[in-house]
């Protein structure tokens, strides 16, 4: 099997009723973690990520593919986002099966977005 990349959104934001963090992939519906903040909310999941993809090859199911990373930011609104990169196959020495990667902030929004909300590229 060579080695193929999938980017795929994090949501991380405070669960309701407590203190604790949930961080969840909107296109893996099924995988959601929960951590005492929202650093170890991401870092469960970009623990479990990859044995739940495994899982879902197992049981004859195809890993989703995002058309772009950001592709969920209108759909979830505002809660904090991380983009991971998954590595597929063999891995290069050194290379990482799970990466945190950060887009440029334009190739986040899409053109209908941008337009509205100018305001989110100032920074």
């Amino acid at each position: 099997m060579p080695m193929t990349e999938r980017i795929f959104d994090v949501a991380i934001c405070p669960r309701a009723g407590d203190a604790l963090w949930e961080a969840f992939v909107p296109a893996l519906p099924g995988l959601r973690v929960v951590g005492d903040s929202d650093l170890d909310a991401g870092a469960r999941l970009a623990e479990a990520i990859v044995p739940h993809l495994a899982a879902r090859l197992k049981q004859g199911l195809a890993i989703p593919e995002q058309p772009r990373a950001g592709c969920y930011l209108q759909a979830h609104g505002l809660v904090l986002w991380q983009f991971l990169c998954v590595r597929l196959g063999p891995l290069k020495a050194g290379q990482a099966a799970v990466e945190v990667i950060f887009p440029d902030i334009e190739t986040l929004f899409d053109v209908d977005v941008i337009e509205g909300d100018e305001w989110l590229l100032d920074v």
